[in-house]
C-alpha cells in the first residue's frame, strides 16, 4: 500500500486532471490495471473479468485506457487493513471501430456492466454508446441529453462529486435546529470578558453535552416497545436496548474559524470547577497493569488540552490571562506539559484545574512507552483543531482515543473536508454509543450517502439528526465583520524579465521532452521543476540568475518548501530519529531543518534531548551530522551563506515586487498588513525592498523559534510603529490570530488555495474591526495564469469561498 499511494503522490502528464494514466492488461488468465512502468495497480473484479474475458475471446479489436483518480484511491487504502477492504473505482474507455460497438456492448451488458460517458476522449476520435437508449424516429430537445443506462451509485466526475458534497453538506448545515433551541448561559463571575450572544449559546450546548439533560427534541435513543416489552430504540439505527441512555459525555463544537472557541471552553471550565472536584471524589483509585507494572489509576479535576503545537499551548495560557480576573489566575492552576524536562507529579497533576500538552508530545510518549498521561482520567478531554486526528488507522488517533476522560470534546473549524468519515471518526472518539466505532457510521451514514437517490437521502436525515445531537456548528456571519474586499492585481513583464522567462521555458521544456526514463529529482527534469522554475522567475524577475544545469542544487529549498505548501494541512513528515509523524503546516516549532544538503529533519524533544540546554536560535547544524561538520571548515555556514549568495543577481528588476511595493506603501501608516510567500527567497527579496523603502517590518518564517515568534506578533499587535509583518504561507495557516491586520497581500497564487483562505482567514476573525482588502498578484502570460485556472476548479472542491 505505502508503494502505490507514493506512485500515486508523484507527478502524472495524464490528459485527465487528477487522474493518473494506466495500462489494463492480461496476466496469467487475469486482467490488472498497471502504471505505465508495469507497478499492479489492482486486479478487475469478477464482474468485470467476465465481462473482458468475453470481449477478448470474440477476438473485438479493441483498446482500454484506464484513469485512476487518485485523491479517492488514496484515502481507501490509507484505511485498508484487510484486501477486501482495498477496493477501487477506476474509469475505463473502450476504443474500438464503431462496426464493433454493438458487440462489444453485449459482451458488456450480459455481464451487467454498462457505459457511462467519459470523462475524457481522446481528440478527433466520435464517442458512441451502445449502451445509451434511443427511440426510433425520435429526436430529443436540443437542451436534454441521451438517457443512459445508469447503475445506482454509477460515480460522476471528481469536479461534479465534489460540487455535490459541498452543496449538500451546505443544506445540511443551515438545516441544523439546535442554535435556535438554546437559550444562552451567562458566564461565570470569575470571567471578566463578557461572553457574546453565540458564545453563551455554546455554553448552553456543552452544559447539556456534558451533565444533561439532552432535550428531548435532540435525544436519540427514544422509549419504545420490543416484543410486547419496553425499550429504548435508537433513531437512527433501530438499535434496540434495555438502559436508557443518558447520551452525555462531550460533543463537537465545529463553529468556523475565528469565532472564539478557545473562550467558550474556558467558560466551561470555570463554571464545572465544583463540579469536577465533586466527581474526582465519588469513586476511589483504581489499580490497572502498565508497560511500567501496576499502576493506580487517579482521577483529576483538570481538563486535559491537546494543543497543535507549543505555540498554540502559549496561545491558550494568553487567552487565561486576558479573559480571566486577575484573581482568578492566581489560584486558578495552569500547567504546561511540553518539552523535553517535563514530568509529572501526580498530586500536583491531578490537583490541576488545566493541563495543556501538544499532540506531538503525546505521541512521542507513548513511542517510548513512558505515557503518564495515559494513567490519569481526567475530568474533561479536549481536542483542538480536531480534526489533525480525522484518520481513524493512525497512529496518533490511536493514541489520544486511549485517554480516558469523563467528558470528550473536539474543537474543529472543519469537520469534515473531503469526506464524511472525517466527523465519523471524531463521533468514535467522544464514545458515544453506538456511534463509538466508524464502522456504525459508515453502515448507517458514508456508505449509503454514496448510494442511489432513496439511501441517499435517508442518511442525510440521519445525519442531520446525527449533527443536531450531537454538535453545533455555526458560521461567521453571526459576528458581522466587515466584508474582505478581494483585488486580484495583473502584472506584465519587462521586455528583460520576459526574454529570460521564455529562454527559461524553452531550455528546460526541450530538455523534460528529450529526457529518457522514469523521473528522478536528483538526475532528471520533469514538470514539477519546469513550473517552479517559471513560478520563481514571476516572482524574482531580473534579479534571478539565469537558469543552468550546475546550479540546481541552489533551488532544492524552493522546491521542498513548494511541495510542502501544496500538501497543506493534509502534509505530514517524519522524524529523523524517533520516526514520528508531524503535519507539515505547523505555527510552532514542532520540527526543525537545517541546509540544503541535509536531509534529516528533528521533532522539538528529539532536538532538545540531543543538544541539552542549547538555545533554539543557536542550533545552527544538524546534530545527526554533527561530526560531520566538525571535519569541515571552520565555519560551517560560509559554505551555506555563499551558495545564498549566488541566489541572486546584485541588480535585477522585479514588476511583481515593484508593483507590491506600491501597494504596500500606499496607506502604510494607517493599516497594519502582512505579506504571504510560500518562499523564504522570496521573503529575502520582499526584505530587500521594506529595506530600501525604510518601511519597519517583522519576519516570521518555519525557522523563526517560537519564543522570538511570540514576541513578533506580541509587538505587530501592540506597537504602532510597526506596520508590516511577512511570513511564509504555511507559518500563517494554523493557530494564528493576526486581526490586527486589515490588509493581506499573497505574493502568488499556490496550487493548494485552501493553504491560501487558511492564511487569510487569520486577520478574518473574532476581532477584526475593519474591512480587510486582499491583494493577490498573478503575472500576464504565464503559468501563473494556468494555476488561477486550477485553484478556481479546486476551490469547488474545497468547500471555500471565492471572490
Amino acid at each position: 500500500m505505502a508503494t502505490l499511494d507514493a506512485k500515486l503522490a508523484s507527478q502524472d502528464s495524464s490528459p485527465l486532471p487528477g487522474h493518473h494514466q494506466m495500462i489494463v492488461s492480461k496476466h496469467d488468465e487475469q486482467f490488472s490495471v498497471t502504471f505505465p512502468d508495469g507497478t499492479i495497480l489492482g486486479d478487475a473484479n469478477a464482474q468485470l473479468e467476465r465481462a473482458l474475458s468475453g470481449i477478448y475471446e470474440q477476438q473485438y479489436q479493441v483498446e482500454l485506457e484506464a484513469f485512476a483518480p487518485i485523491r479517492p484511491i488514496r484515502d481507501t487504502i490509507s484505511r485498508a487493513n484487510k484486501g477486501k477492504e482495498a477496493v477501487v473505482r477506476i474509469h475505463i474507455n473502450v476504443y474500438g471501430p464503431r462496426t464493433m460497438a454493438p458487440g462489444v456492448g453485449q459482451e458488456l451488458s450480459t455481464n451487467k456492466v454498462y457505459l457511462q460517458k467519459p470523462d475524457h476522449v481522446r481528440f478527433g476520435l466520435a464517442y458512441e454508446n451502445p449502451h445509451i437508449l434511443r427511440i426510433h424516429n425520435f429526436q430529443p430537445p436540443a437542451y436534454e441529453q441521451p438517457i443512459e443506462v445508469r447503475e445506482e451509485g454509477q460515480a460522476q466526475t471528481e469536479i461534479q462529486k465534489a460540487e455535490d458534497f459541498k452543496h449538500t453538506i451546505a443544506t445540511i448545515y443551515s438545516s441544523l435546529e439546535r442554535e435556535d433551541s438554546l437559550s444562552g448561559s451567562e458566564g461565570d463571575g470569575r470571567l471578566k470578558t463578557e461572553l457574546l450572544p453565540h458564545q453563551k449559546k455554546a455554553l448552553t450546548f456543552m452544559i447539556q453535552r456534558e451533565s444533561g439533560p439532552i432535550p428531548e427534541k435532540f435525544r436519540l435513543w427514544r422509549l419504545s416497545e420490543a416484543e410486547g416489552r419496553p425499550c429504548f430504540r435508537h433513531v437512527i439505527t433501530n438499535y434496540t436496548s434495555q438502559l436508557n441512555h443518558d447520551e452525555t459525555g462531550g460533543g463537537i463544537l465545529a463553529d468556523e474559524m475565528g469565532m472564539g472557541k478557545t473562550l467558550s471552553i474556558l467558560a466551561l471550565i470555570l463554571r464545572t470547577l465544583a463540579e469536577a472536584l465533586d466527581w474526582t471524589k465519588a469513586t476511589p483509585d483504581l489499580t490497572f497493569e502498565t508497560n511500567r507494572g501496576h499502576t493506580v489509576r487517579r482521577r483529576s479535576k483538570a481538563t486535559l488540552v491537546i494543543a497543535s503545537s507549543d505555540l498554540m499551548i502559549n496561545e491558550w495560557f494568553q487567552e487565561m490571562d486576558k479573559h480571566f480576573d486577575p484573581r482568578v489566575c492566581d489560584v486558578f492552576t495552569k500547567v504546561k506539559y511540553h518539552g523535553s524536562n517535563r514530568k509529572v507529579n501526580f498530586d500536583k497533576t491531578c490537583d490541576a484545574d488545566i493541563i495543556i500538552t501538544t499532540y506531538h508530545t503525546l505521541q512521542s510518549d507513548c513511542a517510548k512507552k513512558d505515557s503518564p498521561l495515559h494513567d490519569i482520567e481526567w475530568y474533561r478531554l479536549v481536542l483542538d483543531e480536531a480534526h489533525i486526528v480525522r484518520r481513524q488507522s493512525s497512529e496518533l488517533y490511536r493514541t489520544v482515543s486511549g485517554i480516558k476522560a469523563r467528558s470528550r470534546w473536539c474543537l474543529t473549524g472543519t469537520p469534515i473536508q473531503n469526506r464524511l468519515e472525517d466527523i465519523g471518526s471524531l463521533f468514535a472518539f467522544m464514545r458515544i454509543v453506538p456511534f463509538n466505532t466508524l464502522s456504525v457510521f459508515r453502515k448507517y451514514i458514508a456508505s449509503p450517502f454514496e448510494e442511489g437517490d432513496t439511501r441517499r437521502d435517508q442518511a442525510i436525515r440521519s445525519f442531520t439528526k446525527l449533527l443536531d445531537s450531537m454538535c453545533l456548528r455555526r458560521s461567521k456571519d453571526l459576528l458581522k465583520l466587515p466584508n474582505a474586499q478581494q483585488r486580484l492585481h495583473k502584472i506584465g513583464f519587462s521586455p528583460a524579465e520576459r526574454m529570460q522567462y521564455e529562454q527559461t521555458k524553452s531550455m528546460m521544456l526541450r530538455a523534460a521532452k528529450n529526457q529518457v526514463g522514469g523521473l528522478d529529482q536528483r538526475s532528471t527534469l520533469g514538470l514539477f521543476q519546469v513550473q517552479l522554475q517559471l513560478r520563481i522567475l514571476c516572482n524574482h524577475g531580473t534579479y534571478q540568475q539565469p537558469f543552468s544545469w550546475n546550479r540546481r542544487k541552489l533551488h532544492l529549498m524552493d522546491a521542498r518548501e513548494d511541495i510542502e505548501a501544496s500538501m497543506g494541512g493534509d502534509g505530514e513528515v517524519t522524524c529523523s530519529a524517533c520516526k514520528q509523524t508531524m503535519p507539515i503546516l505547523e505555527p510552532g516549532t514542532s520540527y526543525r531543518r537545517y541546509t540544503d544538503d541535509c536531509r534529516h529533519v528533528l521533532c522539538s524533544e528529539c532536538l532538545e534531548e540531543s543538544m541539552p540546554g542549547a538555545q533554539e536560535d543557536e542550533l545552527s547544524n544538524c546534530p545527526l551530522c554533527d561530526t560531520l561538520w566538525k571535519y569541515s571548515s571552520s565555519n560551517p555556514q560560509s559554505h551555506h551563506a555563499s551558495r545564498d549568495d549566488m541566489y541572486f543577481r546584485p541588480e535585477g528588476k522585479s514588476s511583481k515586487m515593484e508593483a507590491l511595493m506600491r501597494d504596500v506603501q500606499m496607506d502604510v501608516n494607517t493599516t497594519k498588513s502582512i505579506i504571504f510567500s510560500c518562499w523564504t527567497h522570496t521573503l529575502d527579496l520582499i526584505s530587500t525592498y521594506l529595506n530600501r523603502a525604510q518601511i519597519t517590518f517583522r519576519r516570521i518564517d518555519g525557522e523563526c523559534p517560537t519564543a522570538k515568534r511570540e514576541s513578533i506578533l506580541d509587538e505587530f499587535a501592540c506597537q504602532p510603529h510597526l506596520r508590516v509583518l511577512i511570513m511564509t504561507t504555511g507559518t500563517g495557516a494554523v493557530g494564528l490570530n493576526l486581526a490586527t491586520a486589515n490588509r493581506v497581500f499573497i505574493v502568488e497564487p499556490q496550487w493548494n488555495p485552501s493553504v491560501e483562505n487558511q492564511a487569510i482567514a487569520r486577520a478574518l476573525r473574532l476581532g477584526q474591526e475593519n474591512v480587510v482588502q486582499i491583494n493577490r498578484y498573478v503575472v500576464d502570460g504565464t503559468v501563473e495564469q494556468d494555476m488561477r485556472s486550477q485553484q478556481y476548479k479546486k476551490q469547488k472542491m474545497a468547500d471555500i469561498a471565492w471572490e
